[in-house]
């Protein structure tokens, strides 16, 4: 019988599966491509989103008690190649996996997580905050499949759902 850290672990580890393919694709686009002239470069949409799972994790643990600290974080995984921002990806999805294999399902509904941008909110719990995490990849591999659509990359709603 499967515990609620695997149901949530299940739905990531798709999810990530998904957001790699995607993010393979931006070989076919310069990474200094804009959506428009005000987004943020290919480059920049990768590197942030190669850096969710590590910085998501460090900032509802608490790890992180101002955006300050995520800041310096994130400039430090930040890569210039592609390849690289890869890289920052796994290891950040490692991370994750790591970090959650010490939990059993009574800890990670504990509610004491309260990130630091929202310090009047109540508290919550893993179970609240690892699909939130899922949730902002998704919502970013839209955002990627979007600007690679745009820049005539070769890919269509079979990459966006993880085919190769």
């Amino acid at each position: 019988m499967k515990i609620i850290k695997d149901v949530l672990l299940d739905f990531f580890e798709d999810e990530v599966k998904e957001v790699r393919v995607v993010m393979e694709k931006a070989d076919e686009v310069p990474l200094t491509f804009r959506l428009t002239k005000d987004s943020r470069t290919l480059l920049s949409l990768v590197n942030h989103i190669a850096q969710i799972p590590r910085i998501d994790i460090d900032i509802y643990s608490g790890k992180f008690p101002s955006g300050k600290e995520t800041h310096k974080l994130e400039i430090l995984l930040n890569k210039e190649d592609l390849d690289e921002v890869l890289v920052v990806f796994d290891n950040g999805c490692d991370y994750l996996r790591k970090y959650f294999k010490k939990f059993n399902d009574q800890e990670l509904l504990k509610e004491t997580l309260r990130p630091f941008y929202e310090p009047d909110s109540p508290p919550r719990s893993w179970t609240h905050f690892l699909p939130k995490l899922t949730a902002h990849l998704a919502l970013h591999k839209g955002v990627l499949w979007s600007y690679l659509k745009a820049a005539k990359a070769k890919v269509n709603m079979f990459t966006y759902y993880g085919r190769k």
